[in-house]
């Protein structure tokens, strides 16, 4: 049986989402991607929230126009790895707006 949980360089451990939390997670991105469109901004999505991606991530989400207002909105995806997926709850709490 697979495991049910990614667990954090430092022993958190996370729920890894099934079929019933993708189709929720999916509606809710589908609100915030609309609301963000309608702000004007482009969406951009960052597969892999490792060294690379987080880097990525905060260098695309940080682009502002020249009244210092946010361009992109960033999402990123982690797969839900027993390795790996830690890292999206782990940098969801370092968001910036």
């Amino acid at each position: 049986m697979a495991a049910e949980y990614s667990v954090s360089p430092d022993g958190e451990k996370f729920h890894l989402p099934g079929p019933d939390d993708n189709e929720k997670e999916a509606q809710r991105l589908q609100a915030i991607v609309r609301d963000q469109r309608a702000l004007g901004r482009e969406i951009v999505v960052v597969m892999g929230v490792g060294f690379v991606g987080a880097a990525m991530a905060a260098v695309v989400a940080d682009t502002e126009d020249k009244n210092g207002e946010p361009t992109k909105f960033v999402i990123g995806m982690q797969r839900p790895s027993t390795r790996s997926y830690w890292k999206l709850p782990v940098v969801l709490t370092i968001k910036k707006r």
